[in-house]
């Protein structure tokens, strides 16, 4: 942590110079009105004040708040804007890197904790950098300018003054401690809390859908009282500090008092000392209290730190990309190729044996759970390669960019993903700089003109988060239309027609056959009638190719597909 704020603080070096220079100017300017105070208490006790002092020691009082003040607000404003950049840069390098990432990084954190280390954490390191240095330089500065002074004045009085602030600065480190144990649990509080929002947003439909609001609520009920219970902690412990800074801060004056009186009788000090002696420790107060605060920020930064840093760390574990570039995909191929998810204890796909040829539709079917949407994900390299040959164009998958791969794929997902944006940005998402004409195209395309015309503000139609204000056929088409805009070499659609009646099936089947003549096409299902056109279909069974070939020689087999052909056409003719 230290090493990233001292690279942070190397870089913007000049800054921070102007800011340790301020701050300089700033805890020296605060020994000067208690000096003046000093003097003129001095001055009364010998009589000896006049009007040309008087007016003399208030313009020079103006005079050093006015510089305090610019001081003060120079390195105030300059501190914290550091700190937010600080925080900004941090959840850029978050961000940047879980863009990149694949499916399995994904599995190694909840939602919830990810936004929370986006958030809480990512306020917490802040505070290190803005609150945790200003402690650092502006307490640091203000006690090397007062002690020494103090113990120039007299130091047997200074040291027990001190003593109590020492005793203070002990008892918030305990409770601070005390403090942070209950600030991380609070913090898992709110992880699991935002984990829980947004499950239920995500499922709110399957929540109405089984009449679950009031086990929800209950549920909800329970994670926020624990929340409560842990902010109530925290602010218990944290009452406790004004009541310590009372009674410490009495006992200090005390000590002054009661010692100062005996010097003062003494004649070993002035009446103007002992009143300055009071004034610097009450002003110890404050950089006392901050130091011990200090342990809190430091440990809450470190914990931010790590949550933070293990997000910016923490790979996919997919191998290193490869340099070569693909102009077009020709072909895709699997010799003997067999893939198992991390932390399976089976294989998901076993002697695989196929090659994809560019121009070509393949239809693959076969029972829920047989491997096919496991299969297409290999294309879309979102998980480490598996055994076995595993070729682009020829080229072992491991050599091409990741990148040049995706750039000439459209997927369509089971799970559409739309973002809480209008119709018309989430199909443009497809492609940069798309025309309206290319979205025309591609909503026909994708048989959404309709659905579209009675939609309130057309295009512009906001759908909401994951498109919770719209039907799973209308997701689906507008996923569907997202790829058809981007025109790519290679369509994966998976399992994307599930949600569409079967004459829409058919529009969208013949609208891929004209619209993407000559290009290739994937496309998973469990109705047959998708496939029914398809130059070649695979059928898998256990993740492993049982049957393959043409519609029509599937059907002179026999085997499953001619069993599940006959049975969908029954129903098909039932209904």
């Amino acid at each position: 942590m230290f090493a990233l704020i001292f690279n942070y603080v190397r870089r913007h070096k000049w800054l921070y110079l102007l800011v340790a220079v301020t701050l300089i100017i700033y805890d020296a300017t605060l020994l000067v009105p208690t000096q003046i105070i000093q003097r003129m208490v001095d001055t009364l006790a010998s009589q000896g004040l006049t009007q040309g002092r008087l007016v003399q020691d208030m313009t020079m009082l103006f005079l050093v708040s006015l510089l305090n003040y610019g001081m003060a607000f120079i390195w105030h404003l300059k501190l914290f804007q550091a700190s937010i950049n600080f925080k900004f840069e941090m959840q850029q390098r978050a961000f940047r890197k879980m863009v990149v990432m694949r499916t399995p990084f994904y599995e190694k954190f909840r939602s919830g904790d990810i936004m929370t280390r986006f958030s809480t954490d990512a306020d917490g390191l802040m505070d290190m950098v803005g609150y945790g240095l200003m402690i650092v330089v502006y307490s640091g500065g203000m006690l090397a300018f007062i002690i020494p002074t103090m113990f120039l004045m007299d130091w047997k009085i200074s040291f027990w003054a001190i003593l109590p602030m020492l005793a203070m600065a002990g008892c918030i480190v305990v409770f601070g401690r005390m403090q942070d144990e209950a600030i991380e649990k609070n913090r898992e509080a709110v992880a699991n809390l935002n984990t829980e929002v947004l499950e239920v947003v995500e499922g709110i439909r399957v929540t109405r859908a089984y009449s679950k609001k009031a086990t929800l609520e209950a549920r909800f009920q329970k994670r926020t009282s624990e929340l409560a219970k842990g902010g109530n902690r925290i602010t218990s412990l944290q009452s406790v500090y004004a009541p310590l800074a009372s009674v410490f801060l009495g006992l200090s004056n005390a000590a002054v008092l009661l010692l100062g009186a005996h010097a003062l009788q003494k004649g070993d000090i002035s009446l103007g000392q002992v009143i300055a002696l009071q004034l610097y420790v009450s002003s110890l107060l404050e950089p006392f209290w901050m130091l011990a605060d200090f342990i809190l920020v430091y440990q809450t930064g470190k914990t931010s730190f790590e949550k933070l840093q293990e997000l910016i760390d923490t790979g996919d574990d997919l191998e290193a990309d490869g340099s070569g570039e693909i102009a077009e995909l020709a072909s895709i191929s699997f010799k003997d190729y067999s893939f198992s998810y991390p932390q399976a204890e089976r294989q998901s796909l076993t002697g695989i044996n196929w090659t994809l040829k560019a121009g070509q539709t393949v239809g693959i079917v076969g029972k829920t759970g047989a491997g096919k949407t496991t299969l297409v994900r290999q294309l879309l390299r979102q998980y480490p390669v598996g055994q076995g040959q595993f070729r682009i164009n020829g080229q072992p998958i491991l050599e091409v960019k990741r990148s040049s791969i995706e750039g000439k794929i459209g997927y369509v997902p089971q799970e559409h993903i739309l973002f809480s944006k209008s119709v018309g940005e989430n199909i443009a998402l497809g492609k940069v700089d798309s025309s309206p004409e290319e979205i025309e195209q591609a909503i026909a395309t994708a048989a959404f003109t309709q659905d579209l015309e009675r939609m309130s503000d057309g295009l512009d139609t906001m759908i909401g988060e994951r498109g919770v204000s719209i039907s799973g056929g209308q997701k689906q088409r507008i996923s569907i239309a997202r790829a058809f805009l981007r025109n790519p070499d290679l369509l994966i659609l998976d399992d994307s027609l599930s949600a569409v009646d079967a004459r829409t099936e058919r529009q969208i089947i013949q609208n891929i056959q004209k619209e993407r003549t000559g290009k290739t096409n994937v496309i998973v299902t469990h109705r047959l009638s998708a496939v029914n056109h398809a130059d070649w279909v695979l059928v898998l069974d256990e993740g492993r190719i049982v049957e393959e070939g043409t519609p029509a020689d599937l059907l002179a087999q026999e085997g499953w597909y001619y069993e599940q052909y006959q049975r969908q056409q029954s129903q098909e003719g039932g209904e």
